[in-house]
C-alpha cells in the first residue's frame, strides 16, 4: 500500500493530535475520574443510586482511556501497536474498547430511565430504586454488552496468508473472509445502533418525559397554592440540580459519540489507497472523531462540578476538610515546638 499520504499536511496534523492530546487527556481523565469516585462515595452521596451509576461510569471512563487512547498514543509515538504483541492482547484490547465505550452510554441510559421512574412515580420509586437494584441493572447491562461484543474474542486474531509466493502472518486481523465481510458490512450498523442510535432515542425519550413531568408538577403546584412554600422550593431545587446534571451528561455524550459512529459507518475505508488527499483527510477525521469521543471520558468530573450543585458542595467540603486538617496539624506541630 502506498504511503505517499503520510507527507500530506492533513496526515501530519492527525499524527500531531495523537501525539499531543492523549497524555493530557489520560492525566486529567485519571485524576478527574478518581476524584469523582471519591466524592460520589462520600457519606452524603453514596446512599443514592445515581452515585452508584456514576461511580461505574467513572470506572468505565478510566478503562477506556487506558485501553483505547493509550494504545493510540503509543502507536503514534513509537509505531508500536500493542494489539500486535500477541493474539490474546489483540482480542482483549479490541473487545475492551468496544465494551467500555458502549458501557458509558448504557449507564447514562440506566440512570436516566431510573430518573424517569422516580419523577413519575416518586413513592414507589423510592422503594424499588435502591443500590441493590442498580447493581442488578448494571450486571444486566454488562452481560448484554459482553454478548453483543463477544464475537470479537472469536473473530480477531492472527491469519496466515500467501503473498507473492511468501507465507505472511497477519497480526490482529479478521480470521476468515466470512467474518471480515460481517465486520465491515454488518457490524458497523450493529455497533452504531447499540453505541449511538439506541442510547440517543432512549435518552431523548427519557429526558422529554422528565421535562414534561417537571413542568406539569410546577403548574399543578401554582394552581394549588399560588406560591411556592419552603419545603417545595427546596425539593424543587434538589430535583433541578440532578436534572441539570443528567441533561448535561446526556447532551455531551450524544455530541461526542455521534462523529465516531458516523465515521465508522460512512468514512472508514472510503478513500482509495491511491488517493493521497483522501487517505490523509481520512486520517485527520479519524483522529478528530476519536479525540472528541475520548473527551467525554476525560471531562465528566468538570461536568459534575458545573451542573451538579450537590456534587460541588461535596467537593468543597472534601477540600475544606483537608485544608483544615493540614492547618490543624501545623498548629499542633508549632505548639509542640513551643512547649
Amino acid at each position: 500500500m502506498s504511503e505517499a499520504h503520510k507527507s500530506h499536511s492533513y496526515y501530519i496534523a492527525g499524527q500531531q493530535i495523537w501525539k499531543v492530546v492523549p497524555p493530557i487527556f489520560i492525566i486529567l481523565g485519571t485524576l478527574g475520574n478518581i476524584l469523582s469516585i471519591v466524592v460520589l462515595n462520600r457519606k452524603n452521596l453514596r446512599r443514592t443510586t445515581t452515585s452508584f451509576y456514576l461511580t461505574v461510569l467513572a470506572i468505565s471512563d478510566i478503562m477506556i482511556l487506558y485501553s483505547g487512547l493509550l494504545r493510540q498514543w503509543i502507536l503514534a509515538m513509537y509505531q508500536i501497536d500493542i494489539r500486535h504483541s500477541n493474539p490474546f492482547m489483540c482480542k482483549v484490547n479490541f473487545f475492551s474498547v468496544y465494551f467500555f465505550a458502549d458501557l458509558t452510554g448504557w449507564i447514562l441510559v440506566a440512570v436516566t430511565l431510573e430518573r424517569v421512574f422516580l419523577v413519575w412515580h416518586p413513592h414507589s420509586g423510592k422503594r424499588y430504586c435502591s443500590r441493590a437494584s442498580a447493581a442488578v441493572v448494571c450486571t444486566i447491562i454488562v452481560v448484554s454488552l459482553v454478548a453483543f461484543n463477544g464475537h470479537i474474542l472469536y473473530g480477531m486474531g492472527e491469519k496466515t496468508v500467501t503473498e507473492n509466493n511468501d507465507t505472511v502472518i497477519k497480526r490482529c486481523t479478521r480470521r476468515d473472509s466470512q467474518y471480515e465481510q460481517f465486520f465491515f458490512r454488518t457490524w458497523p450498523w450493529i455497533d452504531m445502533t447499540k453505541y449511538c442510535i439506541a442510547p440517543f432515542l432512549l435518552l431523548l425519550i427519557g429526558n422529554s418525559l422528565i421535562i414534561a413531568k417537571i413542568l406539569y408538577n410546577r403548574r399543578k403546584l401554582r394552581m394549588r397554592i399560588g406560591t411556592e412554600t419552603g419545603p417545595s422550593k427546596a425539593t424543587q431545587k434538589k430535583t433541578s440540580s440532578m436534572t441539570a446534571l443528567l441533561f448535561t451528561l446526556n447532551a455531551v455524550y450524544l455530541t461526542t459519540s455521534t462523529p465516531i459512529s458516523v465515521y465508522l459507518l460512512k468514512f472508514d475505508g472510503w478513500a482509495d489507497p491511491g488517493d493521497t488527499h483522501g487517505m490523509a483527510l481520512a486520517s485527520l477525521l479519524w483522529a478528530l472523531s476519536n479525540i472528541l469521543m475520548y473527551a467525554n471520558n476525560t471531562f465528566n468530573f468538570v461536568l459534575y462540578c458545573l451542573s451538579g450543585q450537590n456534587f460541588r458542595n461535596e467537593v468543597k467540603t472534601l477540600f475544606c476538610k483537608k485544608k483544615h486538617q493540614v492547618q490543624g496539624t501545623t498548629m499542633m506541630t508549632l505548639t509542640e515546638r513551643v512547649d
